[in-house]
């Protein structure tokens, strides 16, 4: 399947912020982290305005389930606090070291394996891993969206470049291509509701929305 352009609707840059690892979307704001020392920042899709700075144990993927964020941070999964940051559980017995993108849906964790190319789906109580789905690419972001799921490709070494791809979530055979500007890396996706896909850079710390294409009826 050919990959079609990406449509960049929107960009951010945010003060002291020259790196983002993991993007979710709580409903009304975009979080990510950022730097190298689990900093975690909340920011309106709209405007950019910074609403919310925490000290958390996340350094790569973040995720939202509706009421508490999940973030991987020093090999592990947790369960954070939005409002004050702190820990109140973690994903047992699983290594996240390789995670590099993490996104909920229906009671699951889906975390991308950057090197491995793939997407685990986990139960968070148990730490089981309950299916793998396997890429052609490096796998960065991971996220859901109306029924769909998709993640992130980084720029390959020999030139190809990042893409967001929605993926059959049973499968793992991909639907939807969307390439990225020339040179643009990416590293943690999340949707918000109005049809935007939030891409991290981890080597600028832009944050850009991608307009999601709408599926053929």
């Amino acid at each position: 399947m050919a990959a079609r352009q990406a449509e960049i609707i929107a960009e951010r840059t945010f003060d002291g912020v020259d790196s983002i690892h993991g993007v979710t979307f709580d409903g009304q704001a975009v979080w990510f982290a950022h730097g190298d020392r689990g900093d975690l920042m909340s920011a309106e899709p709209e405007t950019g305005r910074v609403t919310c700075r925490l000290k958390a144990p996340a350094d790569a993927g973040v995720a939202f389930d509706g009421q508490h964020l999940w973030v991987v941070g020093g090999g592990k999964i947790r369960k954070i606090d939005p409002g004050t940051g702190a820990v109140v559980g973690e994903v047992p017995g699983f290594d996240a070291r390789p995670v590099t993108g993490l996104a909920w849906a229906d009671g699951a964790l889906y975390a991308g394996i950057y090197r491995q190319k793939q997407i685990l789906k986990i139960d968070p109580e148990r730490g089981t891993v309950l299916r793998t789905l396997v890429s052609d690419r490096f796998v960065t972001g991971v996220t859901w969206t109306d029924g769909d799921l998709w993640h992130g490709v980084m720029r390959d070494e020999d030139g190809a470049p990042s893409e967001l791809r929605r993926v059959d979530a049973q499968r793992g055979e991909v639907l939807d291509r969307l390439a990225l500007p020339e040179g643009v890396r990416l590293s943690g996706v999340g949707a918000d509701a109005s049809g935007r896909l939030w891409c991290g850079d981890p080597a600028t710390g832009k944050l850009r929305a991608v307009r999601k294409p709408r599926k053929a009826v």
